[in-house]
Formats: structure tokens, C-alpha cells, sequence
């Protein structure tokens, strides 16, 4: 494993990036109609008691990635099974946000570009970055936050300005009950983007300190999930409940609306360019995940630049042939995918290693004290 360096600022920034990436593309929480708010809020309290489970395993082993400390404790045969599927759902990840991506793109602006010249084009560059380490991808990442912050809280300013919102959107609060929130929260929500941060586990080693993990990795879900539900309460209370979900990518539809005086206006493109940008460094996060874990894995750093084309490829070709058109690529991914994947990857198998981590660590102890 290369031995990168990074700030505790920057593996907030990269999470914050990181969890915003495709959940702001294509809405989160939208089926709890007007009380998307109060789903999101309840998804980002399980992403915190899921990111818990990655933070103690990491204090157990806190100079091993997630791909070397499970061998450790369910032993060599099963943990590097569990490791391989885990490099494969990072690559699998990769390749859902990619098609985001590439359908937000064609939509939008390269109208009849093929999608396969865009997706090799996104993945020349995540390839490129992921060959130059975490570290530079960190720093990239430090750079971009700022301006993402600024031109964010801009646009939702505007849309204020605007008078687009409408608080009578957002009546009455749980109309229809828990039922709907708790369905939308869990597991959806949870793990789609909470869940996901089981890919920084890979990562944690390369900060010094335990603490700065702790503190770095908590603020920026709480952090990520306040954005969330501020970004989707708005998008609600302009277009309301309803319409809000037959929008394909309503946040863009909401910048595109802005209209101040006939000057700040067709604000849509820049906006577009910020999705991009959270997309990037998303799939950028996956995708380095999944090279520096099968490195660590096969203990052979110098493979990584021969894995690198190979899984950009995989990537590639996952991404296009994974769906047919966008809107079943949703539907796999909201319907399907929590179920099958990330309930058993980023829920149950966490906890079943904490369960074993504690067992292990209580017999020791006796066997010490008894000694």
C-alpha cells in the first residue's frame, strides 16, 4: 500500500464531496414526499451508528485497510473472499455513478454524443488521478470544496431571491405517517450515501491519529446530511411533493428556474458542472478503494498500475451494460441494490465483525487474567 499522507481537512472535504456526489444528482428521499426532510435526517443518524462499526474496527487495526484487517478476524481464507467482494461492490459503486454521470451529461448537454466517448472520457481522468495517488486526489479535492460551497449556497440563494420556494409545498408534516419516512430512511437512505463511507476504511491509515479519523469522518456526515436535507426541503418546496419525482435530475431544474431581474438566469450549466464535480471525486473514492485494496490484498504495490486500466475497463463496460435506459438504472439502484448488496455489505457483515472483534478481544482477556 503506498504510504500517502493526508489532513484530517481533507478527508472531511473528500467525504463531504464524496457523500454529496450522485445523492444530489438524482434526489434523495423523494418517495417520503414532503417529509423527505425528516428521512434524511433519520437515514444520516443509521449512516452514524454505521459509520461507528467502521470506526471501531479501524481503531482495532488502525494501520491495516479494510481488505487486510479482515483477514485477521475471520482468518486468511474467508477474509480474502469478503475482501474480493468488497473490491468488486466498490467497482460496482464506481460504475452506477458513472452511468449518473454519463445520463446527466447526455441529457443535459451532449445531446448526441455516445455514451461510451463519455464514459471513457470521465474515466481517463478518475484513472489519472487514481495513478497519482489519495494523496493528490485529497488535495484536489481540499482545492474544489470551497468554490463548491460557495457557488452552492449562491444558487440556493438565488432560488430564495427568486421566490421559488413555497412553504405551503412542505404541509402538512407526516401526513401519511412514520410508515413512508421510515420506508424511504431505511435501508435507502442509510446506506445510499451514509453506508457508503465503508470505502474510507481503506483510507484511514493514511491519517496519523485515531482521533483525527473520528472527528473528520463524524463531522462530515453530520455535516454532508444537513446539506442533503437543506438542498431536498428546497427542491420540494418549489416544485412540491409530487411533481418533484417525476423530475429526472430536479436539483438542475431548480437552478434553471432562477430568474433575477432577466440577469442572473440559464444558471443551469454551472450548476451542472458542481453535480459533475461531487460525481468525480465519488466514483474517484471507489475506484482508488478498489486499486489499493487489491494491492494491499495480493501484497504487490507495483501491480497497481497494471489493475488500474484493467478495472477502469470493468468499469466501462459495467457502466453502459448495467441498464438499458436511466430510468431503470434507478429503479435498480433504489429497488434492487439496497437489498441485495448494501444491507449484507455495509450493515450486517460490519456488525458480525465487531461481534467477533469484541468476543475475540473478551478471550483474550481471560486467557491474560487467568495467566
Amino acid at each position: 500500500m503506498v504510504q500517502s499522507k493526508i489532513q484530517p481537512i481533507q478527508l472531511f472535504v473528500l467525504m463531504v464531496l464524496f457523500e454529496l456526489g450522485s445523492a444530489v444528482v438524482v434526489g434523495l428521499g423523494l418517495e417520503a414526499k414532503q417529509d423527505a426532510w425528516i428521512a434524511i435526517l433519520l437515514g444520516m443518524t443509521g449512516g452514524i451508528v454505521l459509520f461507528s462499526l467502521y470506526v471501531y474496527l479501524y481503531t482495532q487495526y488502525p494501520t491495516l485497510p479494510l481488505t487486510n484487517y479482515l483477514e485477521k478476524i475471520v482468518g486468511k481464507f474467508i477474509g480474502r473472499i469478503l475482501a474480493t467482494v468488497y473490491i468488486c461492490l466498490f467497482l460496482y459503486i464506481a460504475a452506477r455513478v458513472l452511468r449518473d454521470l454519463c445520463d446527466l451529461l447526455l441529457t443535459n448537454v451532449l445531446y448526441e454524443t455516445p455514451i461510451l466517448a463519455v464514459a471513457i472520457m470521465m474515466m481517463l481522468a478518475i484513472s489519472f488521478g487514481c495513478y497519482l495517488g489519495f494523496e493528490v486526489i485529497a488535495r484536489t479535492a481540499e482545492i474544489f470544496f470551497p468554490w463548491v460551497l460557495f457557488f452552492g449556497f449562491l444558487f440556493l440563494l438565488f432560488i430564495f431571491i427568486s421566490g421559488l420556494p413555497k412553504v405551503e409545498n412542505l404541509q402538512p408534516v407526516l401526513e401519511s405517517g412514520w410508515k413512508p419516512v421510515f420506508q424511504a430512511a431505511f435501508p435507502t437512505i442509510v446506506s445510499f450515501p451514509f453506508g457508503e463511507t465503508i470505502v474510507f476504511a481503506i483510507f484511514f491509515p493514511y491519517l496519523n491519529h485515531k482521533k483525527q479519523v473520528i472527528t473528520a469522518g463524524f463531522s462530515a456526515i453530520i455535516f454532508s446530511g444537513i446539506l442533503l436535507t437543506s438542498i431536498t426541503t428546497i427542491m420540494i418546496s418549489v416544485f412540491g411533493p409530487f411533481f418533484v419525482t417525476k423530475i429526472t435530475f430536479p436539483l438542475l431544474e431548480s437552478v434553471g428556474k432562477v430568474n433575477i431581474g432577466e440577469v442572473f438566469q440559464r444558471l443551469d450549466p454551472i450548476a451542472l458542472i458542481l453535480l459533475i464535480i461531487g460525481g468525480f471525486f465519488k466514483i474517484t473514492v471507489f475506484f482508488c478503494g478498489a486499486v489499493e485494496g487489491f494491492s494491499s490484498l495480493v501484497k504487490k504495490p507495483n501491480l497497481t498500475k497494471f489493475s488500474i486500466p484493467i478495472m477502469a475497463i470493468a468499469v466501462i463496460v459495467m457502466a453502459i451494460l448495467m441498464a438499458d435506459n436511466y430510468v431503470e438504472h434507478i429503479k435498480i439502484g433504489l429497488d434492487i441494490v439496497p437489498y441485495i448488496l448494501f444491507i449484507p455489505l455495509f450493515m450486517v457483515i460490519p456488525f458480525l465483525l465487531v461481534v467477533i472483534v469484541m468476543i475475540k478481544k473478551k478471550i483474550t482477556k481471560k486467557k491474560q487474567t487467568r495467566g
